[in-house]
């Protein structure tokens, strides 16, 4: 009986170790892949800075530093939750490796003891036989191997106190770049401040920058309509492969027809009429949808949602749950998220000073997306709404 509980016990202890190592393994890959990670986009936003102009003397160039910056603090902040709940998880996993270690620990102590015990019994028997020789040969060569799997337990224990240092000296890095990137970016929104101002009082800027902002209006369009499109061809390779699969599947009786699937579903659970959030504190509307006209140069603009006037610096907030399909930068619009409701919907958020979201975040409906912007027309927050293929004015659907 001692025998078969000791060997239970090396078994265990065995697989525990063999689990910890495996997950130690893998820890380390994840914090290699978040370093890579922090390391490439820094790499990439060094090489795109280095492209501008050091003084930055244009206004496009301050405002697309702002919006590099951005991003990138925007992916540290996220590379660094990651890490912050990694370290939670392996942190708990130290402790449950540290209390199966004290339960094999009195386990080894107690087999220990007992076969102490029955050892002297057996000196004090009249009669020795072979059989309790061999007995006790294999009980001792038994608890020798438990005790060295309790020390490979204890180096996994080891390990797992390097990784988690690990995860604090990169955190540690990640907090302190942000922090210089923060301050870099506090530099660039005041010479784009600066810029803009200039801007304002030189009538030729003024035109040439409300003439990017309407090519910009244009690609803001062509960015939406081309998710769309591209969309409904990961819809439709979806539908083929399934249909293929079906095809492929051996029949078990009659099958109804495969559906087709719709090219951009619009119905679904859907936005009633004055169902949506504001995306900002305030409703007041600088620019409604449709037409206006610039009543400094007259330029005309069709407008593809509404311009909310409200002060930069101000939270933007995501309408609706959804996934965050484009984050991107437009001359004369800065910072511009682009969120999928997955039900046909889409939601454009624009001139933005900051965003606090990147490519593939999951949103909740009040979610922060950034911080609102100004530029030519003045301190405001651009704001769309699509249904399918169609634009459609945001005030129909805000409450």
């Amino acid at each position: 009986m001692l025998q078969w509980m000791v060997r239970c016990l090396i078994l265990c202890t065995a697989v525990l170790t063999l689990v910890a190592q495996s997950t130690i393994d893998e820890r380390r890959k994840d914090l290699d892949r978040l370093r890579t990670s922090i390391e490439q986009t820094r790499r990439r936003i060094d090489a795109l800075n280095q492209r501008e102009s050091s003084a930055m003397k244009s206004l496009t160039s301050a405002q697309r530093q702002q919006h590099r910056l951005t991003s990138f603090i925007a992916t540290l902040e996220a590379e660094l939750r990651a890490l912050q709940d990694s370290a939670a998880t392996l942190q708990t996993q130290m402790e449950s490796t540290r209390s199966n270690l004290q339960r094999v620990e009195q386990a080894y102590n107690s087999a220990t003891t007992r076969m102490m015990a029955l050892r002297s019994q057996q000196r004090d028997a009249t009669q020795r036989s072979a059989a309790n020789t061999a007995m006790f040969r294999e009980l001792s060569r038994a608890v020798t191997a438990y005790r060295y799997s309790m020390r490979s337990l204890q180096d996994s224990l080891a390990q797992q106190q390097s990784v988690l240092n690990d995860y604090a000296q990169t955190q540690a890095s990640v907090k302190s770049t942000t922090q210089r990137q923060q301050q870099q970016l506090a530099s660039s929104i005041s010479a784009s401040k600066r810029q803009l101002q200039e801007v304002r009082t030189n009538k030729a800027a003024l035109q040439r920058e409300l003439r990017q902002k309407q090519a910009s209006l244009s690609r803001m369009q062509s960015i939406v309509r081309e998710q769309i499109a591209r969309a409904e061809r990961e819809r439709k390779r979806r539908a083929d492969a399934e249909r293929r699969r079906r095809a492929a599947a051996p029949r078990r009786g009659p099958e109804a027809p495969a559906e087709e699937t719709p090219e951009e579903p619009v119905t679904g659970p859907g936005y009633a009429a004055r169902s949506l959030p504001w995306p900002t504190p305030t409703r007041n509307i600088l620019h409604g949808y449709g037409t206006y006209t610039n009543k400094q140069t007259g330029t005309v603009f069709d407008n593809p949602g509404i311009d909310i006037k409200a002060p930069a610096g101000t939270n933007v907030s995501c309408v609706a749950a959804g996934t965050v399909s484009s984050v991107n930068w437009l001359p004369g619009f800065g910072s511009l998220v682009i969120v999928d409701h997955n039900n046909g919907f889409r939601s454009v958020y624009a001139n933005l000073a900051s965003v606090s979201v990147r490519q593939g975040s999951t949103l909740r409906a009040g979610s922060s997306v950034g911080t609102s912007g100004e530029n030519v027309d003045g301190e405001l927050v651009h704001f769309e709404l699509w249904r399918g293929r169609e634009r459609v004015d945001p005030t129909r659907y805000l409450r």
